[in-house]
């Protein structure tokens, strides 16, 4: 069975994880040893964008699909964009750590990027929901039909926060957002969230460097689903972002 996964940080954290850093080459070990056939690779906080890029892409071998990390507030960011737009196939927002709302006004031409180029973006939620609450990128979905957004960590920090992140997109029927699960290792809050969203609302993704791929490779293995719907969530879902993203490319 094919795993792509869907959320691997590359580069440097700062001092919210203790200045923890990676490579390139420690991150291809990691996925090789642990079965994972291709990876979307994102910076860590501290990693400039065009460093990642530029050490990740075309490596012969090892597959990986580069997200670019937004802060609106770095100045580099729109010039790296210009430049690289044909390289990258995700965007990464953390509101909790450049302290900004996806609702933020400063994103709003990030999104009208990525509508236009059909690049999906990726967005952390988690435990300070005054700022990275699951509704806001359910907001910013409702908003742009046409964008797709990958909620990371089933919609927060706790299971309480995934169920109930679950059930508002299923109420809301908001067909461009996906879940992400990495690092929730609570494997039977997993299945309820796949058993409320759907299977294919749901992608695979360990949090590497943070978490190690093999432990939630695991989680997913323990779904009592059909092989099918597994592969869903292994690669599947992703592989249909991904493709609608290289079609773009193509055109351009």
């Amino acid at each position: 069975m094919k795993i792509i996964d869907g959320h691997v940080h590359i580069g440097k954290w700062g001092e919210v994880f203790l200045n923890y850093k990676t490579t390139v080459n420690q991150a291809v070990e990691v996925m090789k040893n642990s079965g994972i056939d291709a990876a979307v690779c994102m910076p860590a906080d501290a990693e400039p964008n065009l460093k990642l890029l530029n050490e990740s892409y075309d490596r012969k071998d090892f597959k990986f699909y580069f997200c670019a990390w937004l802060n609106p507030e770095d100045a580099e960011l729109d010039k790296f964009l210009e430049d690289n737009l044909n390289k990258i196939h995700f965007f990464k927002v953390h509101p909790s750590l450049v302290r900004k709302r996806i609702t933020d006004y400063s994103f709003e031409k990030y999104f009208k990027i990525a509508e236009q180029n059909k690049i999906p973006v990726i967005v952390h939620a988690g435990g300070w929901v005054q700022m990275s609450s699951f509704v806001f990128p359910l907001d910013v979905a409702e908003k742009h039909p046409e964008l797709d957004i990958i909620i990371a960590h089933l919609g927060g920090s706790t299971p309480v926060m995934n169920i109930e992140c679950a059930n508002t997109l299923k109420e809301r029927k908001l067909n461009n957002v996906y879940l992400g699960t990495e690092s929730i290792r609570e494997f039977d809050f997993v299945r309820r969230v796949a058993e409320i969203a759907g299977t294919d609302r749901i992608i695979f993704g360990s949090d590497y460097n943070l978490g190690l791929p093999e432990m939630y490779i695991t989680v997913i293995d323990s779904l009592p689903f059909p092989v099918a719907e597994k592969e869903k969530i292994f690669s599947g879902n992703i592989l249909k972002l991904i493709r609608k993203r290289e079609e773009k490319i193509k055109t351009v």
